[in-house]
């Protein structure tokens, strides 16, 4: 019998409250990579289990992370809570070395590795980025649970950035659960197809899921499907979820059982077309398919016996309901569908006989980027047909009349969206992208021309995923009210305007409060995307803090400068930007 929603949120409750009444280690902070996981593989007890169930990073610091974690215990790793409103939570980001060489071993590389059986492990109220800044360096994942009866919950994070998924299931019988985050940009290129962006499960060579929650989060900028789940899952809960720009497949799903798909917003899904290439040697067509709504065929692939055995897909109580959903296709989107040739891969085989006797001595297969696509209006269809013909056989598949095609009016920048398609080609045609400044680096940088995003919570006038509470959409929920990722209302609730907005010249405003102890806010505007730096000098002239060194986005932005450590005194602040240059004076009185 299908799990209730309220049995989900119960699952939600517990994993939560194991943060309640337990013993808590403030990590601190220290600008040597390698301090964060060393701190807390040295906090151990005789057993060699972790000392404390909670370790809590400093607000607003950078923990630079140089190999894996190795979970081996129940514990939780939180971030504390920012001093001010608007203010940063800690961010772990790998660091891979100047000479490019790294601690992270393996595949799939990722922050944290979950071993042990009925280990428990959460990550709550932190940023991680994925990728070392400066270099061509991507972890792979952020979790993977490699023993039995693991529970790895995601909650309140940002994740961006990674190659192909935040969490993987590599043991039996795992739990996970992702609420109240965003997760973004997942690179996987040619050959990582088949990955997904927020959670892989199953395959004969991985494990098992018990359940799946995705619920009040946002999925972004996908490079394969938002979530793949290859073999077994029990129980699952799709609900109230935002996914954006994802190249293809919101799921893919092998063998779901008992799966609520339901107030969910796909926007701009399917972004790409379908190959009918063996791009895989496996026998299959590449698997971003037709149909906002799916569920794969009862074969697994041609040949049966391969990855999936027949008994394990083909004799499953599936039970899969997807309700009150919304999907749409934005006109940047069609437009693209329409103009471009979209990637595919096309494989061609040549055999020789070299030694001239007859018999085929050797072969050559060469794969490369073809142009085939299939055709829009199946690209973009509500149900696929092999989803179509599993309802029809009785197969426990059920997709209402509640699902519906509907465009939310979403304040996502348009431009951003094209940006982002057109870098998806690029980066589908040649693994690494043709355009300046993407060109340079391995995907670290944003669509909207600025560096790794870490703005908390993700919420700006390029990246919104608000929507017209005036559309269909805001009325399409099983209570009748709004679908997506309910928190992006909250966070423009204050919002006077909506739109980008150019400004006509870069500013530099003066910081406020003025004089200030210890924190002050800095806020400047650009016209046009830029490298910015931003640097604080002492009355003699001596620099004394590089607040921003990095490429920024056009439009407003705020910095803080906290000089808790700086004697009272004058200080100036001086912003260069593209031939452009400014200087304020600030006053710091303790």
């Amino acid at each position: 019998m299908f799990k209730k929603l309220s049995s989900f949120l119960i699952l939600i409750s517990l994993s939560l409250t194991f943060l309640v009444g337990q013993t808590t280690l403030k990590v601190a902070w220290a600008g040597v990579p390698g301090t964060f996981e060393s701190t807390i593989k040295a906090d151990t007890t005789a057993d060699g289990k972790q000392a404390h169930d909670i370790y809590e990073l400093e607000a607003g610091k950078v923990y630079l992370q140089l190999t894996e974690l190795n979970v081996n215990s129940s514990l939780s790793i939180v971030g504390a809570a920012p001093a001010t409103d608007g203010g940063m939570p800690a961010v772990i980001q790998p660091f891979a070395g100047p000479d490019g060489a790294s601690g992270f071993t393996g595949w799939p590389s990722g922050n944290f590795q979950v071993y042990g059986d009925g280990t428990h492990f959460i990550v709550k109220n932190v940023i991680l980025n994925g990728a070392a800044l400066g270099q061509e360096f991507n972890l792979s994942s952020v979790a993977n649970s490699r023993g039995d009866e693991n529970r790895v919950h995601l909650d309140n994070i940002v994740a961006s950035h990674y190659v192909t998924w935040t969490h993987g299931a590599l043991g039996t019988s795992v739990d996970f659960l992702l609420t109240n985050s965003i997760v973004k940009a997942f690179t996987n290129g040619p050959g990582g197809q088949y990955f997904g962006g927020v959670s892989w499960g199953g395959g004969s060579w991985m494990g098992t899921i018990d359940t799946l929650v995705i619920e009040h989060s946002t999925i972004s900028n996908v490079i394969g499907e938002a979530i793949v789940v290859y073999s077994q899952v029990d129980h699952g809960l799709i609900n109230h979820n935002t996914f954006a720009n994802i190249v293809m497949s919101v799921v893919w799903y092998r063998g779901q059982n008992n799966l609520e798909v339901s107030n969910n917003l796909f926007y701009n899904t399917k972004s790409h077309g379908v190959s009918t290439y063996d791009i895989s040697g496996w026998k299959v067509w590449h698997p971003g398919g037709a149909g906002q709504f799916k569920v794969m065929p009862d074969w697994t692939h041609k040949d049966s016996t391969v990855m999936v055995g027949p008994d394990q897909v083909n004799h499953m109580a599936r039970n899969i309901n997807y309700h009150h959903n919304v999907w749409y296709h934005s006109k940047e989107l069609t437009d693209f569908m329409t103009t471009t040739e979209p990637w595919s891969w096309e494989v061609s085989t040549t055999v020789l006989d070299t030694a001239n006797d007859g018999t085929v001595d050797t072969t050559i297969t060469v794969a490369t980027v073809g142009d085939t696509m299939t055709a829009l209006a199946w690209q973009s269809q509500s149900v696929d047909d092999s989803t179509k013909a599993a309802i029809a056989q009785n197969r426990g598949i059920s997709i209402d009349a509640t699902n519906i095609n509907a465009d939310p009016g979403i304040r996502l920048s348009p431009n951003y969206i094209k940006r982002q398609l057109a870098r998806t080609w690029d980066f589908r045609d040649n693994l690494k992208s043709d355009t300046a400044p993407f060109n340079s680096v391995w995907w670290t940088y944003e669509p909207d021309g600025s560096y790794i995003s870490v703005a908390w919570p993700v919420q700006n006038k390029y990246y919104n995923m608000s929507y017209d509470k005036a559309s269909t959409a805001a009325t399409a929920s099983a209570t009748g009210g709004l679908v997506g990722d309910p928190r992006w209302f909250a966070m423009t609730e204050l919002s006077v305007d909506e739109e980008v907005i150019t400004p006509k010249t870069f500013t530099l405003e003066q910081n406020y409060p003025n004089p200030f102890n210890p924190t002050t806010t800095i806020q400047f505007s650009l016209n046009t995307a830029s490298p910015v730096k931003l640097t604080v000098f002492d009355i003699l002239g001596q620099e004394v803090a590089t607040l921003v060194n990095e490429y920024k986005s056009v439009g407003s932005h705020k910095i803080q400068w906290r000089a808790n450590t700086m004697p009272s005194g004058v200080y100036y602040y001086r912003l260069e930007a593209d031939g452009f240059s400014k200087t304020h004076k600030m006053v710091l009185m303790k």
